[in-house]
């Protein structure tokens, strides 16, 4: 049987090639937010003339997307870009008016220097690049205490002059840095969504973060035996599968249960329950979040 595989967070996961309609990139789609009878928001967006619910993987594992997490690296990246403006206006400042400079004089104690020296990436390329910010963003640390000693020495006009120079090129260095790291990092995930129709030929969208191979696996490999460790949405573990040139057990969905809404998601725990140990109405798996 053949499978198309995804990854989130160092996890495999595959559906059955034969369920899947269509598959495109996230930002293709016009994606529109309904509230469906199950109470819920869901993401909707128009297939085949039908309306199809759009799922994320990350949140039915109850986790951050990938995309969420490169947001949140970027919206940092333009904060720290934004702090080092400051900073060089502060000192301006200070040297205009002989005021107490007030900000981090050691590149390492400021906010980027404390996240930039804590940073560690496997993307090879974002390591390389963030390599080069540490010329640039040391000399503007630098310049603190020499135009301020300056300044202290009547030598004001000539600190200005430097700091001018400094704003013009060392400061534009940086910013540029900053705008390629961002750049990099926006492009290093790519949501795809995957149609999938279930078993009732309703049709229903996956967006998950990194689409893999398609792969083939022979019933012997699959075990669904280990129930316990599957969420409510899954069928299978599928053993000793290779995927880029490794052997990985990948979680197989069963496209029959991603859009369950609670009442029906009850119904399947307790079928899945002991008798003497049937949960009460409103126990649910802590780990993975309901659909949608």
């Amino acid at each position: 049987m053949e499978f198309l595989s995804f990854q989130h967070d160092q996890q495999h996961y595959a559906v059955p090639i034969a369920s899947v309609r269509f598959i495109t990139a996230d930002n293709s789609l016009k994606l529109t937010r309904v509230a469906l009878g199950d109470g819920q928001q869901h993401d909707m967006v128009e297939f085949d003339g039908n309306a199809c619910v759009v799922l994320s993987l990350a949140n039915l594992l109850g986790q951050d997307s990938a995309q969420t997490e490169v947001q949140a690296l970027v919206d940092l990246l333009h904060a720290r870009e934004h702090d080092h403006v400051s900073w060089l206006d502060a000192l301006e400042d200070s040297l205009i008016h002989d005021s107490e400079f007030t900000k981090a004089r050691d590149p390492n104690q400021c906010a980027f220097g404390r996240w930039y020296n804590d940073f560690h990436t496997e993307n090879e390329a974002l390591a390389h690049l963030l390599e080069k910010f540490d010329a640039p963003h040391q000399r503007i640390h630098a310049l603190a205490n020499e135009l301020l000693t300056m300044r202290d020495d009547g030598e004001t006009d000539a600190a200005m002059a430097i700091l001018s120079e400094h704003k013009r090129t060392t400061l534009i260095r940086l910013q540029s840095l900053f705008s390629d790291a961002r750049n990099m990092v926006s492009s290093s995930v790519r949501p795809t969504v995957i149609m999938i129709q279930d078993g009732k030929n309703q049709v229903i969208g996956l967006k998950v973060d990194d689409i893999g191979e398609v792969f083939s696996c022979s019933e012997e490999q699959q075990d669904t035996g280990s129930d316990e460790l599957l969420p409510y949405f899954a069928h299978a573990w599928l053993k000793a599968v290779e995927l880029n040139g490794e052997q990985v057990t990948v979680m197989q969905l069963n496209p029959d249960l991603l859009l369950l809404n609670q009442d029906q998601l009850q119904h399947q725990l307790q079928r899945h329950q002991p008798q003497q140990h049937q949960p009460q109405q409103d126990q649910r798996p802590a780990t993975f979040a309901s659909a949608g």
